[in-house]
């Protein structure tokens, strides 16, 4: 009875919420989606009318936005806003707040500095719709709070480097979302002091980390590191071969070596004095491939699955004898127990039912440190059934567990897809706060480093699930992404919809085996088309007949994108960098489709005056391919270096990241680059015959 009771009275709630943020005008599209908007009676407020921002009593003025920032801090005449700090009637989040707007003003009341920032952002984005749509700020009342009170995203810096400005910008668009937290995989991005030799000679130093860090949490946003530990120690072990398990690979160090924890601690060291206002250390310790294999390892006796968490225990107690809680990814106990393939193979309830067994898992409960969180990551769809069961298993064992859903992956390089992967985001979060769980992380792997641009619609979609999960649906998401970040309608966005289906061509576009990304079960080596043979007109159109049809719905969708994106260019009020971003990724989407189309007119064709003068067109193709690729590098350039630094050695070992390939930008163009060069040795062939 108590159960059916609380679902009414949720229910209640919801409905309570959609009727009266329905009355808030469309032209205010609040990102993300506030708890609670009351529209009131009275005249409202345009937001360039505001004439000042003062604080009341206790607390200050938090960080303010563009907008807010420019009124004085002084009462004067005019309307103003009202900050304060009070536990009547505001949320118990310290996050939380009250926003009302009445004909006299706007004031903001919250039981913490962070609610009255948010409650800032909040009423940023009213003064920028009332501005941008020339309508006053109706009257209102925002009563507003997060459902997850850890809401971070993944800065993974593994291949490359963004320039130092850049990082200050993205914590600033994080913040208006509010996004409370990063994780910053650093690998031999940070100048370590204690392991000079472990960093990049172009890497972050920690007094530039530490400034990035104090902006961030002016901005109350955390900055926790991730220093991969155990395994992914390439950037460490291709300087130390002596503490490799194998000595054939850079992946991962000896448990049973003392000089390992001596190195990793270190660095941990150097990472936390460069993250000062960290309250976690993600360990790492995930994808462990050759454990126990090493004499130091076999005299132990122990076996492999014992040799990971005696390790796990070492790094963990050092996290907190040094404040801070430790984190470490989950898949190897779950690889251990084999309940690994459970959660990533399409089965049936049925199924899954049949073969879930935790036996090995319980039996293994003691070595599971108590004072650690384990980081649950699943990228695809959480809400199946093994994923579900396993996060009850946590829970009846008293773990402390963490989500991780994945707003980029090696699987799909140079753009995520299905919306940006809102949907994975949204499903993950609403788990996570149906089951209390400690935080949720979107990663976003750098295996084939997208620019971040192509990954920031995830990170938003981040922010807004992780603070209200069960708001909007995922359409009505994208609508309001496209207004909150270019001041666009969703249909002025379709575009982006339109490429992400014009990337799954373009992945294989131009070979007959081989993966976009190597690192992706497939190995290094590729196999690319045979060109047409000027003996056999059209034996190469039959051959590739389906990849062709393919190629003429592909060139219409180019043109649609090319359309779109005239119209966003043209009406777009902010953001006109992530819009070059997606010109040039669509052009490099669009050369495999344009080579491919004259080779097709080239073989179609039996006159051979005609043949001669095409072959002059797919010359011209091939040169266009230069200017391409230094338009592309150019926009990308603006914000990321596109080499590393002179002398950097290679990973070794089995995990060919595609972005890892080369020291420069030719990985971005890695079936690209040979196909040309195949494509001009056959033409030269055609010449000299």
């Amino acid at each position: 009875m108590k159960k059916i009771r609380n679902t009414l009275i949720a229910w209640l709630l919801l409905t309570f919420v959609a009727v009266h943020a329905e009355g808030l005008d469309t032209c205010f599209q609040l990102l993300p989606l506030p708890q609670q908007v009351e529209v009131l009676k009275g005249q409202g407020i345009a937001g360039n009318k505001l004439s000042y921002i003062v604080i009341h009593g206790e607390g200050e003025i938090p960080v303010l936005g563009s907008l807010l920032d420019a009124l004085p801090h002084r009462e004067r005449k005019g309307k103003g806003v009202t900050l304060s700090l009070s536990e009547q009637g505001t949320p118990e989040s310290g996050e939380g707040y009250v926003l009302e707007v009445t004909p006299k003003g706007v004031t903001i009341r919250s039981r913490g500095q962070a609610g009255l920032f948010y409650g800032c952002q909040t009423l940023e984005q009213l003064m920028e719709d009332s501005r941008d749509q020339r309508i006053p700020i109706p009257c209102l009342r925002i009563t507003d709070y997060p459902e997850i009170s850890y809401r971070a995203v993944h800065f993974d810096t593994k291949h490359h480097l963004d320039r130092i400005e850049y990082y200050y910008r993205t914590i600033d668009k994080l913040a208006r979302y509010k996004v409370n937290a990063v994780i910053w995989e650093l690998e031999d991005k940070l100048r370590y002091t204690r392991r000079p030799e472990v960093g990049a000679s172009n890497a972050i130093s920690k007094q530039e980390m530490q400034a990035i860090c104090r902006y961030a949490k002016e901005r109350n946003i955390e900055i926790d590191p991730l220093v991969q530990g155990l395994g992914h120690a390439s950037f460490i072990l291709k300087h130390h071969w002596e503490l490799r398990e194998n000595p054939h690979s850079d992946w991962e160090f000896c448990p049973s070596d003392p000089r390992t924890y001596e190195l990793q601690f270190e660095l941990y060291r150097d990472a936390m004095e460069a993250m000062p206002y960290s309250k976690y250390l993600h360990v790492g310790g995930d994808e462990i491939t050759a454990i126990g294999i090493d004499e130091r390892c076999k005299a132990t006796g122990k076996t492999a699955f014992e040799l990971q968490m005696i390790w796990l225990k070492k790094v963990c107690d050092f996290a907190a004898a040094h404040g801070k809680t430790p984190i470490f990814w989950d898949d190897m106990p779950l690889k251990y127990a084999d309940l690994w393939w459970l959660l990533h193979r399409p089965l049936t309830d049925d199924e899954i039912r049949k073969n879930w067994n935790t036996s090995r898992l319980d039996e293994a409960i003691k070595m599971f440190p108590k004072n650690c969180i384990y980081m649950r990551w699943h990228y695809e769809d959480p809400t199946v059934l093994s994923h579900r069961m396993l996060l009850e298993w946590y829970h009846k064992n008293g773990l402390n567990v963490m989500g991780a859903t994945a707003a980029a992956t090696g699987e799909t390089p140079f753009m995520p897809r299905n919306n940006s992967r809102a949907q994975y985001i949204k499903d993950f979060c609403q788990l996570v706060a149906r089951n209390q769980l400690k935080g949720i992380l979107a990663t976003a792997w750098d295996d084939v480093s997208a620019h971040w641009e192509t990954v920031m619609r995830g990170f938003i979609a981040q922010g807004e699930y992780s603070w209200h999960p069960g708001g909007r649906t995922v359409d009505e998401f994208v609508n309001a992404h496209a207004h909150r970040e270019f001041g666009l309608s969703g249909r002025q966005m379709e575009f982006l919809s339109e490429m992400e289906k014009a990337a799954f061509f373009f992945d294989g576009a131009l070979v007959v085996e081989g993966a976009r990304n190597p690192g992706w079960g497939v190995s290094e080596t590729f196999q690319l088309m045979d060109l047409p043979d000027p003996k056999k007109p059209g034996d190469w159109i039959r051959n590739y007949q389906g990849r062709l049809d393919t190629v003429h719905i592909e060139s219409a969708r180019y043109e649609k994108i090319c359309k779109g994106l005239k119209v966003a260019e043209r009406e777009a009020l902010r953001n006109r960098y992530t819009l070059d971003i997606y010109k040039q990724t669509n052009e490099l989407f669009h050369y495999p489709v344009k080579l491919l189309e004259v080779l097709e007119i080239y073989d179609s064709t039996k006159d051979e005056d005609e043949r001669l003068l095409i072959l002059d067109k797919i010359k011209t193709v091939c040169s266009s391919f230069a200017e391409m690729r230094s338009e592309f590098e150019n926009v990308y350039s603006q914000t990321r270096f596109m080499e590393t630094p002179e002398g950097y050695i290679a990973d070794q070992n089995h995990h060919d990241h595609l972005s890892a390939l080369t020291n420069n930008s030719d990985w971005i163009f890695l079936y690209e680059i040979p196909m040309v060069r195949k494509v001009e040795k056959w033409l030269k062939e055609q010449e000299d015959n």
